[in-house]
């Protein structure tokens, strides 16, 4: 199956071609491992932005829940205390349904 042409420069080249095999492997081993990391660390750095991101936004929001509480906003704190703490109004009543 390996023509005659193929044979003659095989063997006419085994040491170079045997320490370019070489080469070639111990490239691969040494580098694999670098490329493995460089890999996990850029997964890695991905899931990092994004939970970073994600707590950039639950930062905002609880920022704007401090404000308001500072303020003492009249409708947060109704609104706080009504689905908190269940609250109601003089002459209110509470209804409470359960899911099914």
């Amino acid at each position: 199956m390996i023509s005659n042409e193929l044979r003659r420069f095989i063997n006419k080249n085994k040491k170079p071609l045997l320490l370019a095999v070489v080469a070639a492997v111990v490239v691969c081993i040494g580098l694999g491992g670098s490329i493995l990391n460089l890999f996990h660390n850029k997964m890695e750095l991905k899931k990092l932005t994004r939970q970073t991101a994600q707590l950039d936004e639950e930062y905002k929001q609880l920022s704007q829940r401090l404000k308001l509480l500072k303020e003492e906003d009249p409708q947060y704190l109704e609104q706080l205390a009504r689905t908190r703490y269940h609250m109601t109004k003089p002459g209110e009543m509470e209804f409470r349904f359960t899911a099914q």
